[in-house]
């Protein structure tokens, strides 16, 4: 396959560094390609490569895929290496989530009671009052209120929200599976760098050959039915949204495999 790639280049008075121009692959993967060393990163990304360049060539890239599959298999078949990806991505420490609306909002209830019993300790009637000011309560107004007690004021304050509890955090991972088991939708937004993937739906590819987002670029809305795997080449630079949701960066900066709907519980 190396010497039939380089063949090629030369009838079509490529340089590698044109090429890599071209294809925007990197010239020493273009190289070893160009050598028979087709192992330097996982199959699913390297197959891309080279169904890549093969079109760049203007050769029949079907003969150099089945023979790349069956010496190093496609995609999923590399288990050790797919599961090298998913540990390295699985050991990128996840974002804290933010703290529960529902706690916030007990805690503000809580300080909201304490603050009620203290200012009705304080104005309690028990304590003599200004003389003068309550002559001029009686002036403004004659007929006098029955004072507030303590315990009236603390039956009029808002009463605590209950905090979710692990059944009801359940229930919305739940609903979340239940909507992916509909089908799903997927968009890529490079947020932080640029980032080349490929997309498989429902076992057709999508992108034949990979796509690179540039920094700041968004791809277009891909859809499945049942399944969809993603290959990203810089998982880090991107942000993953899965049926309108943003589930962040779905790894580290090496190649990583996303498998929905799997991997969507893992990437919270």
């Amino acid at each position: 396959m190396g010497a039939y790639l380089r063949d090629a280049r030369r009838r079509r008075r490529f340089s590698i560094d044109r090429a890599a121009e071209q294809t925007r692959i990197r010239s020493d993967y273009l190289m070893r390609m160009e050598s028979d060393e087709f192992d330097f990163l996982a199959p699913a990304y390297v197959r891309g490569f080279l169904r890549t360049y093969a079109r760049f060539l203007r050769v029949n890239e079907e003969p150099l895929i089945q023979e790349f599959d069956r010496k190093y298999g496609r995609g999923k078949a590399d288990t050790s290496a797919i599961t090298a990806l998913d540990n390295r991505a699985r050991s990128v420490p996840r974002r804290r989530r933010p703290l529960n609306s529902w706690a916030v909002a007990a805690v503000l209830a809580a300080v909201v009671l304490v603050g009620l019993a203290v200012v009705g300790v304080v104005s309690s009637p028990d304590e003599a009052g200004d003389p003068a000011a309550d002559v001029a309560e009686s002036d403004e107004d004659p007929s006098p209120e029955p004072e507030s007690s303590p315990d009236d004021e603390a039956d009029e304050s808002p009463a605590p929200t209950p905090t979710p509890t692990a059944t009801e955090t359940e229930t919305e991972d739940e609903d979340l599976t239940l909507a992916l088991e509909d089908g799903f939708e997927v968009q890529l937004v490079a947020t932080r760098a640029r980032c080349w993937f490929e997309i498989t739906s429902d076992g057709t590819i999508q992108t034949p050959g990979g796509i690179t987002l540039e920094l700041g670029d968004e791809s277009q809305t891909f859809t499945a039915e049942e399944d969809m795997e993603i290959v990203l080449g810089f998982a880090e630079g991107v942000d993953l949204i899965v049926n309108g949701q943003n589930l962040g960066a779905p790894g580290g900066p090496d190649a990583v495999v996303v498998s929905l709907p799997e991997d969507v519980k893992d990437l919270f």
